[in-house]
């Protein structure tokens, strides 16, 4: 599979879940952005966001996916140290381990419960396609990841 924003956008927004009583829409949307918003926090964090990962956040705004990770303009903040200093992290979920983006737009996940860390895709359309191929479960794709130390 090899999606393209547009192609990732309608794949994901017409994705649903059975629930008990109906079907559960894979995203659940949280709040719109705007170019303009997107640029104030590129200043902020100090570094441009992917393209991609720009280009998904206009088309469908901060929200969930399946419940598992979250995008929130809070969590776009700039990394001060170690070895993804200068990138920042974009994504949280559902344990509160952040992804994040590094100059050359790869994905990273970013444990908490430990200073680890691992590259998850060179990049957030290949992170989203490998996303969809699993399903959408994040957790444990990423239980099953490399680790290295982060240097903090």
């Amino acid at each position: 599979m090899t999606l393209d924003i547009d192609g990732l956008t309608k794949t994901v927004l017409s994705a649903s879940r059975k629930g008990l009583l109906r079907k559960k829409p894979i995203f659940k949307p949280y709040a719109a952005t705007s170019s303009n918003e997107l640029s104030k926090v590129e200043q902020e964090i100090g570094t441009a966001m992917p393209c991609d990962l720009r280009d998904w956040l206009l088309a469908v705004g901060f929200g969930d996916i399946d419940d598992e990770l979250s995008f929130r303009r809070d969590w776009l903040a700039k990394i001060e140290s170690g070895q993804l200093k200068g990138g920042a992290r974009f994504a949280q979920d559902v344990l509160g381990n952040f992804y994040a983006f590094d100059s050359s737009g790869c994905i990273f996940y970013l444990c908490r419960s430990e200073p680890v860390f691992a590259e998850i895709s060179r990049n957030f359309l290949r992170f989203f396609e490998e996303l969809i191929r699993r399903d959408y479960k994040l957790v444990d794709w990423v239980d099953a990841l490399k680790t290295q130390k982060y240097e903090w």
